[in-house]
């Protein structure tokens, strides 16, 4: 194959990949016209600009960025529509979004413990200063990974992970007779905002240390007492 040639193809290549590589908004035609899109983010941007003098009311932001980002969308579909059959026949249009795991409502992991009275105790919550019981254990991305997700339902090993929990919980503290585990999924805060989201309690497993004694059968979560 002659050098020029080469070259030219080798080009093609590269330059390919670099339009396939431009990200662009997830914005679809229906979102053009629904009022709802993005609603309460725009209401606190709009907030957070006239904060520092410039003032632009949210409908109008919201607009503006919408038709933008569809328009750069639009654009970057133009762009990639000579190079479609290549990535086509080599069956390499696959893409892995950066960072396309981040939620504005994360889980929080929260165990809570109970002896022989009814008052429950907080024995871990991810991220508390005080309330730390194996934390260095409960953040290793392995096993963060099975509690901390985007989903509206946790992973499948998540009921195995509170059977272990509790486990280990009555293993340690022998004056502990019951474990409860659960989610707590809060709107995160925007930056400069003083305002609390209501926490949504998820994923609720119940334990009974009975029924995880040495001698008992397969441990299984029990129905909340």
């Amino acid at each position: 194959m002659p050098r020029q040639l080469r070259a030219v193809l080798l080009l093609i290549v590269v330059v390919a990949n670099l339009v396939y590589a431009i990200p662009y908004p997830r914005i679809d035609e229906e979102d053009l016209e629904d009022p709802s899109w993005f609603q309460e983010e725009f209401q606190r941007w709009s907030t957070t600009l006239g904060q520092v003098g410039v003032a632009m009311p949210a409908d109008v932001l919201q607009e503006r960025v919408r038709s933008v980002g569809y328009g750069f969308k639009q654009l970057v579909m133009t762009l990639r529509l000579p190079f479609k059959p290549y990535f086509s026949a080599i069956r390499g249009s696959q893409q892995w979004g950066l960072f396309a795991s981040v939620t504005q409502q994360p889980d929080t992991l929260v165990i809570e413990v109970r002896g022989d009275g009814d008052t429950w105790q907080e024995l871990y919550r991810r991220l508390h200063p005080e309330h730390r019981w194996r934390d260095d254990v409960f953040k290793y991305r392995r096993l963060r990974g099975v509690w901390d997700g985007v989903r509206d339902e946790p992973k499948g090993t998540y009921k195995r992970f509170s059977v272990w929990v509790a486990k280990e919980v009555f293993r340690e503290l022998p004056d502990v007779k019951r474990v409860r585990l659960y989610l707590d999924r809060r709107r995160a805060r925007p930056p400069g905002s003083d305002e609390v989201f209501e926490a949504e309690r998820r994923a609720l497993r119940h334990h009974k240390r009975e029924n995880h004694a040495p001698t008992s059968p397969k441990a299984k979560p029990d129905a909340a007492p």
